[in-house]
């Protein structure tokens, strides 16, 4: 449970971080007269729509619409909670939160010390590499393997010496205590029990990074054949594998840019595509995708594509995490590679536009599923197709939506030639038995979409006026103040504008400092007030501006509820009811004075 942040430690972040510098760090932007443009990272697009106001503190973008300040950039960006965001920005704007509780702070005060021996230790695997003697095979390889100098730096790819404990001795002279070596796997205590080693021995070296950019753990490629091809830091406090992917801290940016993740399985293979300039690239480190790895992927994007190697094992891979993705919602693509060929060596072989190419050819996951458990030839014996429907079956039946779920039972009808009334009634049956029921999932509005063009999308009479009159209200107090005695927030007919009216009269109401009004969790709303700062509307007079919006927007509640009260009359009238007839006619001359 989060704890409550108060109020002005909120202002104190949100003015301590630039969003200028803020979202630099994210996209390219241009200096375009007092604001800053770039392509939007939250839609594709080839005209720049996303502007950052640097005196307002607030981006908008014209094309989805979405909008907010600093807060809400985050919180889109990596799928943060409004609290969540707000605490990993106190980390850049120098303000401390008081944490949760005693036990909480001691846990992450002895991460700590984990953190830096990590640090340490790829410094030192670094200069191995780039200096040591030893360190030549390592370079010769990594030559070999077409990775340039500057790639080996972004990576801070190393090499673990020979000698059983020179990293340890390094460590312990930099006074990083015993403890925290073991604690991060980085020694191993021998069986003895007296003494340590080195847990990576004459390895090229791949530092894992989480996504604020600390180590938190190594992979290890083997020189020597006779032993296992990589080794990995074993799980600590501060690295869990299944909650982490390697390279995804390089590869969010782009990830909002191309709107997919890339799966690989290899090191190699996530730092050859990057090399190559396709940088939406990360690797599972040596397990199978989990639901930890899911939520990580969830906070960048529901797209995924996997080019896991084209052998069995990696075939198997894709197949078993369908029914991971089906279950979260996730939109998963399946690029197969040729035969005996994984990502970092398609690349060097084929290059980079054949590599695109099978990128673009991939095939849904469930496609891919049937035509690799059913196999290239027809199947002829029933006990084979029934194989096939018992294993691609289930993940139909999770699927969320009956259209897609029908189409798929007609595929497999006609890729194993049953009849599909069969397979809807084996369909039907399995989902009596588990008490399984896939739920339609209701559309949802995507943020800011409804706002992308205010004047589109408010077909109704007076909705300019709502538009001009909430704009009015946030830029001026007693505007606001004066609108809240002569208009209810029921009488805007738009849905947001509504709710705006109500937030700015209850800030009215309860005497708050008015700058209150735009501190709002709401992605929706926050999108629609920096729509409209973002937007310079034309008042020739404002207070002339102000009755006319009023008188507008009465009007037309006026006027839709005479043409209500005429519905209802023309049906008591066709009832024979007098009483109401008259009743109605009543209120309908009161309306008209």
């Amino acid at each position: 449970m989060e704890r409550f942040i108060p109020d002005e430690l909120i202002d104190r972040i949100r003015e301590g971080v630039d969003i200028v510098s803020l979202i630099s760090e994210h996209l390219s932007l241009k200096k375009t007269g007092q604001n800053y443009t770039g392509l939007c990272p939250f839609h594709s697009e080839k005209t720049p729509s996303f502007v950052v106001s640097p005196a307002k503190q607030i981006f908008h973008c014209f094309g989805c619409g979405a909008g907010g300040n600093v807060f809400h950039f985050l919180m889109k960006n990596e799928n943060l909670t409004f609290p969540q965001a707000v605490r990993s920005l106190s980390e850049r704007a120098g303000i401390k939160i008081p944490e949760a509780n005693k036990r909480d702070e001691k846990i992450e005060d002895a991460k700590e010390p984990l953190y830096k021996a990590n640090e340490l230790t790829m410094e030192f695997f670094s200069k191995n590499l780039a200096e040591a003697k030893e360190g030549e095979k390592a370079r010769l390889y990594l030559e070999k393997r077409g990775i340039e100098k500057k790639t080996i730096q972004e990576f801070n790819i190393g090499y673990s010496l020979p000698q059983w404990d020179a990293a340890y001795r390094h460590l312990r002279q930099k006074g990083i205590d015993t403890a925290a070596l073991e604690k991060a796997g980085l020694i191993i205590r021998k069986d003895s029990g007296d003494g340590f080693y080195d847990r990576f021995r004459d390895r090229i070296i791949f530092p894992i990074f989480d996504l604020k950019k600390r180590v938190i753990g190594f992979g290890g490629r083997v020189l020597d054949s006779s032993l296992p091809k990589y080794i990995n830091s074993p799980e600590s406090p501060i690295y869990i594998k299944g909650e982490n992917l390697y390279c995804l801290e390089k590869a969010r940016q782009e990830i909002g840019k191309r709107g997919y993740l890339l799966i690989v399985e290899g090191y190699l293979d996530a730092i050859m595509t990057y090399q190559k300039g396709i940088r939406n690239a990360s690797a599972t480190l040596g397990t199978a995708l989990t639901p930890g790895h899911l939520r990580l992927i969830k906070r960048f994007t529901s797209n995924i594509v996997l080019v896991f190697d084209p052998d069995s094992a990696g075939k198997k891979a894709a197949i078993r995490s369908a029914s991971l993705f089906i279950e979260n919602g996730m939109k998963a693509k399946v690029a197969s590679l040729t035969e005996g060929t994984d990502p970092d060596t398609f690349l060097r072989e084929k290059g980079v536009d054949a590599f695109v190419d099978k990128l673009k050819n991939s095939e849904k996951l469930l496609d891919f599923v049937i035509r690799e458990t059913k196999g290239e030839e027809a199947l002829s014996s029933i006990d084979e197709k029934v194989k096939v429907v018992d294993e691609v079956l289930p993940l139909i039946n999770r699927l969320p939506n009956k259209i897609e779920r029908n189409a798929y039972v007609r595929r497999l009808s006609e890729e194993l030639q049953l009849d599909e009334k069969d397979i809807f009634a084996e369909l039907e049956n399995r989902s009596q038995k588990k008490g399984y029921k896939p739920e339609e999932k209701k559309q949802s509005l995507k943020t800011g979409t409804a706002h992308s063009n205010l004047q589109k999308r408010m077909s109704h009479s007076g909705a300019k006026a709502e538009e001009m009159l909430i704009h009015l209200m946030l830029n001026d107090e007693s505007i606001a103040k004066r609108v809240k005695d002569h208009l209810s927030p029921d009488d805007f007919k738009d849905h947001l504008f509504k709710r705006v009216a109500g937030i700015v009269y209850n800030v009215i109401e309860s005497g708050k400092e008015f700058n209150t009004v735009f501190k709002t969790e709401d992605a929706e709303i926050a999108s629609l007030f920096s729509a409209l700062s973002m937007r310079e509307l034309d008042y020739d007079d404002r207070e002339q501006s102000f009755y006319d919006c009023v008188q507008k927007i009465k009007g037309a509640g006026i006027k839709e509820r005479m043409k209500d009260l005429q519905e209802k009359l023309r049906i008591a009238e066709k009832n024979g009811d007098k009483d109401s007839s008259r009743q109605i006619l009543e209120k309908m001359k009161l309306l008209k004075q």
